[in-house]
């Protein structure tokens, strides 16, 4: 029978760390502890720095910020069907509570697990607020006890949290970088080894940000800074400043190269194009390419000029692969290679381009002649051309000469694919009159437009469709309805979890009198009416549909008593612990509360199906088709050999359950024992 500690808190970044380094470099470690001098041994002298001058990033507190993040949480996350949709189906998350504690909390269940992260952190602007991990002048023992304290509700105490960070103050910049350290720290772990994240940040903070990002992602894995052209303020004293960033950064650049990973996104219009050759095949005939491409170009010139379509408009010819385009035969740059290539009329060398030929052998030429990818001019006086179709060819599946696919085989994401320019132009007027549309009134200042997040999120995430995305500055949900607009239009099951702190709205907003005490709020009732508003599009009305679902959950205290060892002077006042401790749950738990608090310490997510089971008078909770039993509501003899007889390949049980009785949980853990089953008694 395995003991758990009674005690149950978040994983120790630090601790995870070490471990590693011990296994990768054993010698390194003395009796538990690092020997420096053996480290410098292992990696080579020119590999360690000792003192000295070097580059880094410092700030006033920011030692104080690694230990905020090494310091585990004891809080759990608290389900709440009436605020969900769909609870027991829904695969969507929403989370109310602060996000540094609430990511602490999910860090074992969803380690490695998150294909992307979007956040939009405050911009420090010196008008916002936030909370400050760190007050400088506190104690850790001073800021542990104001970051665990919770209101009866379940969320953190509101007094001194939210606090203005003006730019007069002498640790402006080092507040904010102290907030932001933990948060992006624990980010990391969430993210799979192909993972990105996408942080939004304006010229306040940018400079600090990447420097930053540099050191928790490391500065090899940086990608790029996007800019986001939002528009221009004409009443701006100097410069308008109408433009926001975007930093990205992947887990592992090594791993995306492994992966082969190319991001593209589809061109505008090439969708409409692919729709109107194929209407045109299907009434001129699938060989009568002339009047295809006749019929093409009449309808390219009846477009409007400001069609999508009729940027593509050079796409004029057509062939078996679709529209195509003329493209350069020659070697980019010069220097290519120069040998014959027969024209098949007049069986003379066609003249080389200047720069040679763009593919590298005789034989790659052939192949490429023959599968019709080169077009011939007139005569052999011209070099010939590339055709550049607008539905890509699958040159893997082309591989062999000869080659062929139905069209019905390529998806509407392989069409037209472009690669995503560094500047976004997109007027942030039109989140602001949709958000408003949506939600009856301005009630969110600044929101992020959730088309362009849906365009950024499916280009990052390319043809993983199944892939997990985090927010933890959930905000007004934009990430949310992104995700959900973008399953619904292209398909897939992209899956969110957002979290939003409960900041309250100021009395006088229209938030506050339209209803929403808390930015949480509004952002719950945003994913409710995007949820209506798609089953309203889609001309459905009810039931919801599982994938439009969501589970709301509320940062909480644990369901479960904290060990206390300070004070304990006496033997009698140790006795006294331990009988409190006779029982591990907390008087009044909720056995579902204490079932999702039990799932996320055992590694499992917050969506996995739960199966409530019948065992001979009593219920369990079963996970991954019954591998899992997990026992919080009463237990008898009667029961010890059906869960057996269940072949799980563990149970897991609070000690409550026993009603104090050794001899039951010792017959349970025995029958265990002999069916090979891990029993954890908590």
């Amino acid at each position: 029978m395995t003991d758990e500690s009674k005690t149950i808190v978040s994983p120790n970044p630090a601790d995870e760390r070490r471990a590693k380094l011990a296994e990768l470099i054993p010698d390194a470690f003395s009796e538990g502890k690092l020997d420096v001098a053996a480290l410098k041994r292992a990696l080579g002298e020119s590999a360690v720095i000792e003192g000295g001058e070097r580059y880094a990033l410092t700030w006033a507190g920011k030692a104080g910020a690694y230990k905020v993040l090494q310091t585990p949480s004891t809080s759990t996350l608290r389900p709440e069907r009436v605020k969900s949709v769909n609870f027991d189906t829904a695969q969507h998350v929403f989370i109310e509570g602060e996000n540094l504690e609430v990511l602490k909390v999910l860090q074992k269940a969803y380690f490695g697990k998150v294909k992307l992260i979007y956040i939009d952190p405050p911009y420090n602007t010196g008008s916002d607020s936030f909370i400050y991990p760190d007050r400088f002048q506190e104690s850790k023992e001073e800021y542990l006890r104001r970051i665990n304290e919770l209101a009866d509700d379940g969320t953190l105490m509101r007094e001194g949290f939210f606090r203005k960070n003006s730019k007069e103050n002498g640790h402006y910049h080092s507040n904010w970088l102290s907030m932001m350290l933990p948060r992006l720290y624990i980010a990391r772990n969430l993210l799979r080894e192909d993972g990105v994240i996408l942080v939004s940040i304006d010229d306040n903070e940018a400079a600090n940000l990447k420097l930053l990002m540099d050191e928790v992602f490391g500065s090899e894995n940086f990608i790029t800074k996007l800019v986001w052209e939002k528009g221009r303020k004409n009443d701006a004293k100097l410069v308008s400043v109408g433009h926001e960033y975007m930093l990205i950064y992947a887990r592992s650049m090594t791993k995306l190269k492994e992966n082969k990973t190319v991001w593209r996104e589809p061109k505008p219009g090439a969708k409409e194009i692919i729709e109107k050759w194929r209407e045109l095949k299907a009434k001129h005939g699938e060989a009568n390419y002339e009047a295809q491409q006749e019929s093409l170009r009449e309808w390219y010139k009846s477009l409007p000029d400001s069609h999508p379509s009729k940027k593509l408009s050079r796409h004029k010819w057509v062939d078996k692969w679709g529209p195509w385009r003329d493209r350069d035969i020659s070697w980019p740059g010069g220097g290519g290679p120069r040998y014959d290539v027969l024209h098949p009329v007049t069986k003379q060398p066609c003249k080389v381009p200047e720069r040679g030929w763009v593919y590298s052998s005789v034989e790659e030429m052939k192949r490429q002649i023959k599968l019709g990818i080169v077009e011939f001019r007139d005569d052999h006086t011209e070099p010939p051309y590339r055709k550049a179709h607008l539905l890509p060819l699958s040159y893997e599946l082309l591989e062999d000469e000869g080659a062929d696919f139905d069209d019905d085989e390529v998806s509407d994401d392989d069409i037209g694919l472009q690669v995503l320019g560094s500047v976004i132009y997109k007027q942030s007027q039109v989140s602001v009159k949709y958000l408003r549309k949506l939600m009856g009134g301005k009630l969110f200042n600044n929101p992020k437009d959730h088309e362009v997040l849906a365009r950024l999120i499916r280009y990052c995430m390319g043809d993983d469709d199944n892939g997990l995305v985090l927010d933890f500055f959930a905000g007004s949900a934009s990430t949310v309805e992104a995700v959900l607009a973008l399953n619904a239009k292209e398909g897939g099951n992209r899956r969110v979890v957002a979290v939003q702190l409960p900041e309250p709205c100021d009395e006088k907003s229209a938030a506050f009198k339209a209803g929403y005490p808390t930015i949480a709020a509004l952002s719950r009732d945003r994913i409710n009416r995007v949820i209506q508003k798609l089953l309203n599009e889609a001309g459905l009305v009810a039931p919801i549909p599982a994938d439009l679902g969501f589970k709301s959950f509320l940062l909480a205290p644990s369901n479960f008593k904290q060990w206390r060892g300070d004070g304990l002077d006496t033997p009698d006042q140790l006795a006294e612990q331990i009988q409190l401790f006779a029982k591990s749950e907390k008087e009044g738990a909720a056995v579902e509360d204490m079932l999702y608090e039990l799932l996320l310490k055992f590694g499992q997510e917050l969506t996995t199906p739960v199966q409530a089971l019948e065992v001979n008078g009593g219920k369990v909770f079963a996970i991954h088709e019954r591998k899992m039993l997990f026992v919080l509501e009463s237990f008898s003899e009667a029961m010890i050999q059906p869960l057996v007889e269940l072949k799980p390949r563990e149970i897991i049980a609070i000690d409550g359950v026993f009603l104090d009785s050794d001899t039951l949980k010792t017959n349970l853990d025995l029958q265990c024992r002999d069916a090979g089953i891990k029993f954890t008694c908590l």
